[in-house]
């Protein structure tokens, strides 16, 4: 279907008909998934100078030449977008305004302020669409009832996108939202859930909260846990002891998701669970080094893509600030697409501690899992030479007594080689601290004071 310039108004499709879907190309040939991967490209492209302001300054002062971009390996001549690009809404909506269907709001630019994203009858098809497949590819479809526990309100888009990505699946969607613990768990065993979206460590709270009330997670009829914004598994692709004491809670698999309103776009496991697959006909995926050049393949780098067939406000080379790498190698499950690795952590977050990269959510993911931590930040801080201070504020389910418990230190040792200065904290200041106020119930679990 063909958008026509800002200001002219647009032809756009039904909820139901996203015009760009391919339901079975992530089964076949590479080299038509490439093919039709570069003519969504192509069409993104010029929808996007045709309309953005932003997009058409970007490329005079590169000098680049739209008519000279005549395939998807002409990617690298483009423009980055950063984070801070996105302040400018204005300038980088291609949409008119009376085809603007939502607004999204997602978190806070460098200069603190929220990104709004405005989405247009097309792009709720196309998020519709991603999240359809990003489901099915968990074995989930109609037979199932999938408890949503992200927010539906307040302008974010992942509860939004999960819904309608099960609505097209015809399951039944229970729109729990970001309720509480003892809330979810009523709505688990009143509709009898079969599958829960959720990030892990709320789901871990409402498994608890079932074992308070004398129930057994495990026996509720949940088949899967969909988890998102925390990580699951480790750069080799093995699960964290979150997750395999989710498992063991549940009695259910768990799998791993990756998206953000920026991208519009979910990278799910499959069944084989081995990376999340990438939808060539949703997103353009590049690994890019600090110098902004493709990396080799399977190496680290910084996460960049391009998300095609947006219509309101499209983006081209957008930096995630997260590090991954590519898995090219076939997957199990018989889809031919390659696949995204865990993230491993922000670029921005990355630390250098007595001579070793560390991340903060590997720092708290070594010790969840473990009954006797109840949950802890990471700071991190200047020491006067320069270096980098790191600190772990923990909390523990009872009292350690005196001094670090043995424990903790080991389990950090095992899992990223060294050890961070570590303090004793309440539980109730670790919850203060790391559930804050408007976050979608994700975490916060590092906070960057050098």
């Amino acid at each position: 279907m063909t958008q026509s310039p800002k200001g002219q108004g647009k032809s756009l499709p039904l909820l139901n008909d996203y015009p760009a879907a391919h339901p079975t190309l992530q089964y076949g040939p590479s080299e038509d998934a490439f093919r039709i991967q570069t003519r969504l490209f192509l069409e993104h492209l010029r929808y996007t100078l045709s309309g953005s302001a932003f997009y058409k300054d970007a490329f005079q002062r590169e000098g680049i030449d739209i008519r000279t971009i005549e395939s998807l390996s002409d990617i690298t001549r483009l423009p980055l977008t950063e984070k801070s690009d996105l302040e400018d809404t204005e300038r980088l909506n291609c949409a008119d305004a009376r085809d603007i269907a939502d607004i999204c709001l997602t978190s806070g630019t460098t200069a603190g302020t929220a990104t709004l994203i405005p989405l247009t009858g097309s792009d709720l098809a196309r998020l519709a669409y991603n999240e359809e497949i990003a489901l099915g590819m968990t074995g989930i479809d109609h037979s199932d009832t999938i408890l949503i526990c992200a927010a539906l309100d307040r302008c974010f888009m992942a509860g939004m996108a999960y819904f309608l990505g099960g609505n097209r699946l015809s399951a039944t969607m229970v729109r729990g939202g970001s309720g509480s613990a003892v809330q979810h768990w009523e709505l688990i065993r009143r509709t009898r859930a079969t599958a829960v979206v959720g990030v892990p460590s709320l789901m871990h709270k409402i498994g608890e909260q079932a074992r308070q009330l004398g129930q057994d997670p495990a026996a509720s009829g949940v088949k899967k846990l969909v988890a998102i914004g925390e990580p699951t598994r480790d750069g080799s692709l093995d699960l964290l002891p979150i997750s395999r004491e989710l498992e063991a809670m549940w009695d259910a698999p768990i799998f791993s998701t990756y998206a953000s309103s920026e991208m519009a776009t979910t990278f799910c496991e499959c069944e084989a669970r081995a990376g999340g697959h990438i939808r060539p006909e949703l997103i353009v995926v590049e690994i890019l080094d600090d110098m902004g050049q493709p990396v080799a393949d399977g190496e680290i780098g910084e996460v960049v893509v391009t998300p095609l067939g947006v219509t309101g406000m499209p983006l081209i080379r957008f930096r995630t600030g997260d590090l991954s790498r590519m898995i090219t190698a076939p997957c199990s499950c018989g889809r031919t697409t390659p696949r995204l690795a865990p993230v491993l952590g922000r670029k921005n977050q990355m630390l250098k501690y007595k001579g070793t990269t560390l991340y903060p959510n590997a720092v708290i993911s070594a010790l969840e899992g473990d009954d006797r931590f109840h949950g802890g930040y990471v700071e991190a801080r200047k020491n006067e030479d320069g270096t980098d201070r790191v600190i772990l504020f923990t909390a523990l389910k009872d009292s350690p007594g005196n001094g670090v418990p043995d424990w903790i230190q080991d389990r950090l040792r095992a899992s990223v080689r060294v050890v961070p200065e570590i303090r004793i904290i309440s539980a109730e200041a670790a919850d203060k601290k790391v559930y804050q106020l408007n976050k979608k119930r994700k975490r916060s679990i590092f906070f960057d004071l050098r």
